[in-house]
């Protein structure tokens, strides 16, 4: 059910991108201001992970899965009824802040409930909505269109919200006692995150998720403009390569499942980014001997997208175990990085691609560099530790 829950709430980013044309002319936007919607629902889902964690570690999971769930449903529905855009704006801006309610609880829920190994199964199988809902969200908002207008779009999210948030609110446990609560005050949160900010493991985790985030958040950006205005290929031919691309990783995190059972965690890690070394590799061989090649790139970059599938739920998972304080705190601090990271990635795309091969593979291979390095390090931390 949460996965339920979690698809919808990407979906009120990714269905509607079809229906852009028509809001503009419904609500007479101009193309900067249609584009506004998407970048204040980021806006929004950015600025709110901390407080969440704050909240969640003294009401509970539940309070601030289902309190976020009936405010996400309200101003869903005021997406779909309004006429004027500076509400319709303000309630986009809400529903995304709103979507941190169930990665902060939810997510703590499943820290909380399960053993190291089950966790991380769990965690990739969420990692795997996460690349599906991007892939399916614009083709089912384009079904949608078919039948009504964009209106019907945030109608069928509603529906879909408010099944599984009701769902939930009969299977789902409050996996936080009432002894373990924390005040909130704002002097303990400040010292809670500092704490977590000056764990060095903790840190280490984070940034070497949020590198591996960055390289992946370049092609998510660049893509599109290197397949279709430097190649000159149709929207639907880079439809088909994102599809692989999102399938890639999709088959990475669905392998955590059966390699857990022959590896230990650590060497799953190691794995993971090896793979990710050899796709970077892959790309830097192509750029210096076939740099008009798409389709070598895509390769390489189908080896990188599976390497980062299959280490990105364990090393989550590892950071999470480095520290002792509240669960909401840890987890709203490790969304604070990976949404930062993915910012990142996106920012560097923006300024040094160039429409060629050669600089999108240095925004992607950088990253992944860093992030073997921290690795290392880390591993290196430990052993001393030992």
């Amino acid at each position: 059910m949460l996965v339920l829950y979690e698809i919808a709430t990407y979906l009120s980013n990714d269905m509607y991108l079809p229906a852009l044309p028509q809001i503009m002319r419904d609500l007479d936007l101009s193309d900067k201001q249609a584009q506004l919607t998407l970048t204040i629902w980021f806006l929004g889902s950015a600025s709110m992970p901390l407080i969440m964690g704050a909240i969640s570690d003294a009401y509970g999971r539940r309070f601030v899965l289902f309190g976020g769930g009936i405010i996400y449903i309200t101003t869903t529905i005021i997406c779909a009824m309004t006429h004027d855009e500076i509400t319709f704006l303000s309630a986009r801006f809400v529903q995304g802040g709103m979507v941190s309610t169930m990665m902060v609880s939810g997510y703590a829920a499943i820290h909380e409930l399960y053993e190291q190994k089950e966790a991380i199964r769990i965690l990739a199988l969420m990692s795997i909505i996460v690349m599906i809902a991007p892939g399916l969200g614009p083709l089912f908002g384009a079904m949608v269109l078919y039948v009504i207008s964009w209106r019907g779009i945030f109608w069928v999210i509603v529906v879909w919200a408010s099944i599984a948030i009701s769902a939930l609110y009969y299977c789902m446990p409050e996996t936080l006692p009432l002894d373990k609560r924390q005040v909130l005050s704002l002097q303990l949160i400040f010292k809670k995150y500092t704490r977590l900010l000056t764990n060095i493991n903790f840190v280490l985790y984070m940034f070497i998720l949020g590198f591996i985030m960055s390289g992946f958040l370049s092609w998510v950006t660049a893509g599109p403009l290197l397949v279709i205005e430097n190649f000159h290929y149709s929207a639907m031919v880079f439809g088909v390569m994102q599809t692989v691309i999102f399938g890639a990783n999709i088959l990475g995190n669905a392998s955590i499942k059966y390699l857990l059972k022959v590896l230990h965690v650590n060497s799953l890690i190691n794995l993971g980014m090896c793979i990710i070394l050899c796709g970077s590799l892959f790309m830097l061989v192509v750029m210096m001997y076939f740099p008009h090649t798409l389709f070598a790139f895509l390769a390489a970059m189908m080896t990188y997208s599976f390497g980062s599938g299959l280490c990105f739920a364990p090393l989550n998972r590892l950071g999470i175990e480095t520290s002792d304080e509240p669960m909401g705190a840890r987890v709203a601090l490790s969304t604070v990085f990976v949404t930062s990271f993915a910012a990142l990635g996106s920012g560097l795309s923006s300024c040094f691609f160039n429409g060629t091969i050669t600089s999108l593979v240095w925004v992607i291979v950088a990253p992944s560099l860093i992030a073997f390095v921290l690795l290392r390090q880390i591993q290196h931390l430990r052993v001393n530790k030992v």
